[in-house]
């Protein structure tokens, strides 16, 4: 049977961002991280030929996945099996689960087994593999995930690129970690919150263009959806100073003239330290409508979202503009 074709650039950066989401204080319950890795393994498994399933939970006798390549009927395939170990809390795995292993593969008669952690494997653990065996074992930590995955993608893409990849696993990992604690916010500069922001609206079912640094045109995010069965485009302008600073009134007015003249839906201002006084009382019942908006609660609850959409324990609404509405601190 002839190996599937490479995985490719975009396929790639899915594959890493899903083994960050397996990480020790990341990782998510242990069906959903079997899940997960189910989706890292299949498709590096595939370019070597292996047909990867997910055992019955009730009848696996120690093996988390099954792999196959080949046609048993021909009396030609090979086997594999798969063991998963995620640990919520940094640990190693012993020896004892690296002979549990070996046990299961002996028991199903799997010439290959697998064990993957999110955690590093103990030195005798690592040592009874190179004794003899009557199959190949192989441990990997993610780290271990992550070079073989590079082994098996397509050439590697263009430095820009390559830097895109780099920044929107970053981005989510920059979500996680302020759902988790909303403190590290202070501790971002503001690129990196929009960029975060942006990858928080993309996960969350909005289609995103993040703008560029500087010459925006006045909004940071741009963000469209379906409204009524028709196209609607919002704004998002984010203020993250690291000094703390309100935003007033003539940032507001800016956004909303930007808004009102290009003539779109509507805006989301967001301001990690809120708004002055003054900011919002100027605003008519109509602009109100037209232009929400949030402090950093709103962005803690946006990234808790984005970290319950990724588990797959949170479904967008019918209509997706509730998302940037509901808990709009200028008030209703």
């Amino acid at each position: 049977m002839r190996a599937a074709a490479k995985i490719s650039n975009e396929e790639y950066s899915r594959i890493i961002a899903d083994i960050a989401r397996l990480e020790v204080g990341s990782a998510p319950s242990p069906m959903e991280a079997d899940r997960i890795l189910g989706g890292v393994l299949r498709p590096i498994l595939r370019v070597e030929g292996f047909y990867l399933q997910a055992t019955s939970t009730h009848r696996d006798e120690g093996i988390d996945f099954v792999g196959v390549r080949g046609d048993p009927a021909l009396g030609s395939a090979e086997s594999l099996g798969v063991v998963a170990k995620f640990y919520s809390r940094a640990r190693k795995v012993a020896v004892e689960q690296v002979r549990e292993l070996i046990g299961a593969g002996l028991a199903k008669g799997i010439g290959r087994v697998i064990l993957v952690s999110n955690c590093a494997f103990t030195t005798a653990a690592r040592a009874t593999i190179e004794h003899d065996l009557p199959l190949s074992v192989e441990l990997k930590a993610l780290e271990d995930l992550r070079s073989w995955l590079e082994l098996v993608r397509e050439a590697e893409p263009d430095a820009e690129t390559e830097v895109r990849v780099i920044l929107r696993e970053l981005s989510e990992r920059f979500a996680r970690l302020i759902a988790r604690d909303p403190g590290a916010l202070a501790h971002l500069e503001w690129r990196d919150v929009e960029r975060t922001v942006a990858e928080v609206f993309d996960g969350l079912g909005f289609r995103v263009t993040l703008t560029p640094g500087s010459k925006d045109g006045g909004k940071d995010v741009i963000l469209e959806c379906e409204v009524a069965g028709k196209q609607a485009t919002y704004y998002v302008e984010i203020k993250h100073w690291r000094s703390s600073t309100k935003v007033g009134a003539d940032a507001v007015a800016k956004l909303l003239k930007v808004i009102v003249t290009e003539k779109k839906a509507g805006g989301l201002f967001l301001s990690t330290y809120g708004f002055t006084e003054n900011a919002l009382e100027q605003l008519t019942t109509i602009e109100r409508e037209k232009l929400r908006f949030g402090d950093q609660e709103k962005i803690v609850t946006l990234c808790r979202t984005y970290v319950k959409a990724k588990s797959g324990i949170w479904s967008p609404p019918d209509n997706l503009t509730e998302v940037l509405f509901d808990g709009d601190a200028g008030g209703r």
